[in-house]
């Protein structure tokens, strides 16, 4: 184990991001973000008042660091859980790996989906066909709790974030979905994410035969016909759409749509922070 860092070896390592050698920098970088929430509130300090911007801004950049590995320790651990969980808690990490403070706000949003469910628990019934019950599921979320695609502001960033689609009732294809398939787990319902170009869909198995559902549009039902002719005007083989899209997947997905969306806004920070998790993922470099 190495050395606990003392509040003046952290000080003085803070010092050292304003040296002039990159060398000197980079050790320092290290030897603190090592260190961990050790360091996390002497560097939150440097950075808002340090009189040097390169300290102020070196201290962000490893406090981001910091916080990242964070995020990182707490998705490994989600691979031991079941799908749904590590879906829902993913979810919730992406959000909190592009805005650190939201963690009471994520909480919240936990407890939402909890009064979510109970809800969904009393609207659709346990004992009927499955037809009905998916029937009873799209009345609850659209008709009762007022759920919809936000085609006003599609691309806003918040529709990529779980708490805001939970907390303001509106978002796009892949949350929308997300919400469906985390009452579904709660329910007994095998609903699972379909990745589409340029949309994305809840597939629940009846039989031998996959249904679609689409939860921007209300929760309609979506033919496999339909399906077909999306892949066929996108050049992609049928077998695109019979296999659920895996955790790891919509989670990209999710991450990719803010990359899009930040570059398209100039959102430096937020761009920089989605490619972080996309490479926590995926093991790419940012």
């Amino acid at each position: 184990m190495g050395k606990v860092l003392s509040p003046g070896d952290i000080d003085a390592l803070i010092h050292l991001l304003g040296d002039e050698d990159e060398g000197v920098v980079a050790h320092a970088r290290m030897a603190l973000r090592s260190a961990g929430s050790t360091a996390a509130p002497y560097l939150e300090v440097a950075s808002a008042v340090s009189g040097e911007p390169a300290i102020r801004d070196e201290s962000r950049s490893v406090l981001e660091d910091i916080h990242v590995d964070g995020i990182e320790r707490e998705w490994v651990a989600l691979q031991a859980t079941e799908e749904g969980v590590a879906l829902e808690e993913g979810a919730f990490l992406l959000e909190r790996t592009i805005h650190p403070d939201r963690t009471r706000r994520t909480d919240e949003a936990r407890e939402e989906l909890r009064l979510l469910a109970t809800g969904a628990r009393e609207a659709v019934p346990e004992t009927e066909p499955l037809e009905a019950r998916l029937d009873a599921l799209r009345d609850y979320l659209h008709d009762a709790c007022g759920f919809r695609g936000n085609r006003e502001n599609y691309y806003d960033p918040e529709n990529s974030f779980f708490s805001s689609v939970i907390s303001h009732r509106t978002g796009i294809p892949v949350t929308l979905a997300l919400v469906y398939m985390a009452m579904g787990r709660r329910l007994g319902l095998p609903l699972r994410g379909v990745g589409m170009p340029m949309h994305f869909l809840v597939g629940v198995r009846d039989g031998r035969e996959l249904r679609y559902m689409d939860p921007f549009h209300g929760g309609r039902e979506v033919s496999r016909v339909e399906c077909l002719l999306i892949l066929e005007r996108a050049g992609l083989p049928a077998k695109a759409i019979l296999t659920p899209s895996p955790v790891v997947a919509i989670l990209e997905r999710m991450a990719r749509n803010l990359i899009f969306v930040f570059q398209n806004s100039q959102d430096a920070q937020g761009l920089r922070r989605a490619r972080r998790f996309v490479a926590l993922l995926t093991g790419e470099s940012a």
